[in-house]
Parts: C-alpha cells; structure tokens; sequence
C-alpha cells in the first residue's frame, strides 16, 4: 500500500514544548522592533508638544550626578495656566550638569498640563529606540547566524546524499 498515512497516528509538526519556544523567539526577534516603534513615536510627540506646547517656568528640584546613564534624570517642578503645581521628569545627557535650583522652559500640552517636556533635555524615547536598535542588532545577527548554520547543515546533507546516490 502507498500513499499517506490516514490511521491518525501522525507526530504533530511541533509538539507544544516547541511550540512555547518557538512563540517565545518570535516574541524576542519583535522585542527590538517594537521598541524601536515606541521609542520614535514618544520622539515625535515630544518634538509636535516642543512647537505647539505653551510655555512655563519650572525649577529644577532634584538631580542625581549618577554614572548610569538611565539613572541620570531631574526633576522639574511648573505652574501650568490652570494654576495647579505639577512635575515633570527628563533625562540628562552626561555633558549635561544641571543645578538644582536653576530655572527651566517647561512646554506643556494646553489641554493636558501633566503632559510636559523640558526642552533641551532628552525624550524617554530616545533610550528606548536606542535599546531597541541594539536588541534588533544583538538577535538579527544571532538569528542570522542560525539560519546560515542550518541551511549550510541542509546544504551539506543533501550534497551528500546526492554522492551516495550516484556511488550506488
């Protein structure tokens, strides 16, 4: 008898251990590009509040001088229009040396005050596209590296199988 096998007895094409892994590799080859995606859009809506924001005073209340650079933030106290004290946060490039005490341009969102930058301090999206750049690098080359791997394992299997075939 030939032709397919149709009792039902068949090994599933993953089992369900392959299944979680390979959902889990698809999750961290995403992971980079996802963040890279966030980390633009958070850019580019800081930059659309920097030309369409109004404008306040703030006062640089707190700075830590750390050396981790995710560390490295101030904090800014602003009275918006509305009247209602708030704070907002920003990151610090290390060539930056902020006083506490110094004052800030704070721009905010007229329609939602708690929304604000401080213009010339960096976005929270440029360390996560930078994050995500490096993660899409770091898996795209191992991913890469496997795919060559395999296929040239393929590659050289059937090479051989081809050489015993024509021996035979």
């Amino acid at each position: 008898m030939t032709g397919r096998r149709t009792d039902g007895n068949r090994k599933p094409w993953l089992s369900w251990k392959g299944k979680l892994n390979l959902a889990v590799t698809v999750l961290v080859l995403c992971l980079g590009p996802v963040m890279i995606g966030v980390g633009s859009f958070m850019i580019n809506s800081d930059q659309e509040l920097a030309r369409t924001g109004a404008q306040a005073t703030g006062t640089i209340v707190h700075f830590d001088d750390v050396t981790k650079a995710s560390e490295r933030r101030i904090r800014v106290d602003y009275t918006a229009a509305d009247g209602v004290p708030r704070k907002t946060f920003a990151a610090v490039d290390h060539d930056q040396h902020p006083v506490v005490g110094n004052t800030v341009t704070v721009t905010y969102a007229e329609n939602n005050p708690g929304r604000a930058i401080v213009p010339g301090y960096e976005s929270d999206g440029v360390w996560l596209r930078g994050a995500g750049v490096v993660l899409t690098v770091i898996f795209g080359l191992i991913g890469l590296l496997f795919a060559v791997l395999v296929g040239s394992a393929v590659l050289r299997a059937k090479f051989r199988a081809r050489r015993t075939q024509q021996v035979v």
